[in-house]
């Protein structure tokens, strides 16, 4: 006999499974669910911890509401998230987009607040953006790279944009001692009046200078990169910009 459910279904879980998990249902199933690993798409979250042949609540995806997730790595607030293993969330671009941080994560197993699209088709990202018609304005996206430089100098590549962009800041946080200098660039200039010397102590946070005005707009289809002084200098990289086009 045919239902429907709002918001929540129960479903029975085919392995072990966490709370505030990602799920996908299991082959050939309509009642069965397990995790959805990296890459793959999702049908919901689940409301609390199973073991297998239980029946586990499910939160599904399509609710209009905010979510618990668990983070596979840290995390920024504003990130834009992707699929990880075992049913976390990570910003590491795996498949399709399916959200944004609420909260930041420190370490892998955090629980952390999420908005998620509501399927492939709402992929939440440079591309495809909230607007708020009502504020004449859009939502901020935080672009955040983890470097870990090898060489002298090394470019890293942080992001091709897929819309036209404006640097509001930028910063970096320490994931290493070893002393620095950062440059940052758009299409192969430096988008600051200076560099940035990173800090020495692991988390040190250090915002950038001024930004040059003739490279705060970011073409669309253009490469934002990264370059360090010094090799093995690890950082966190953090960019601010607001979708203008």
């Amino acid at each position: 006999m045919s239902q429907e459910n709002v918001g929540v279904k129960t479903f029975t879980a085919t392995e072990a499974l966490e709370a505030y998990r990602r799920v996908k249902l299991s082959t050939g199933s309509g009642i069965a669910v397990e995790y959805a690993d990296a890459g793959e798409e999702f049908i919901g979250i689940t409301a609390h911890k199973a073991a297998i042949t239980e029946q586990v609540s499910v939160t599904l995806r399509s609710a209009s509401r905010s979510y618990k997730a668990v983070a596979a790595e840290d995390l920024a607030v504003g990130a834009v998230l992707y699929g990880a293993n075992d049913g976390k969330v990570q910003d590491t671009v795996s498949g399709t987009a399916q959200g944004v941080a609420l909260e930041a994560a420190t370490a892998d197993g955090d629980v952390i607040e999420i908005l998620s699209n509501n399927g492939a088709a709402g992929n939440i990202g440079p591309a495809s953006v909230i607007v708020d018609a009502a504020n004449q304005g859009v939502v901020p996206i935080i672009i955040r790279k983890v470097c870990n430089f090898d060489g002298v100098p090394t470019a890293i590549a942080v992001a091709t944009t897929a819309r036209k962009l404006r640097i509001m800041n930028w910063w970096i946080r320490a994931i290493d001692n070893t002393a620095a200098n950062i440059t940052v660039k758009n299409a192969g200039t430096s988008i600051s009046t200076a560099v940035l010397a990173k800090g020495t102590a692991v988390d040190a946070i250090v915002h950038a200078a001024s930004i040059v005005e003739a490279q705060a707009e970011i073409a669309s289809g253009a490469a934002i990169t990264v370059e360090s002084s010094a090799a093995s200098a690890d950082i966190c990289l953090y960019i601010l910009v607001v979708p203008i086009a």
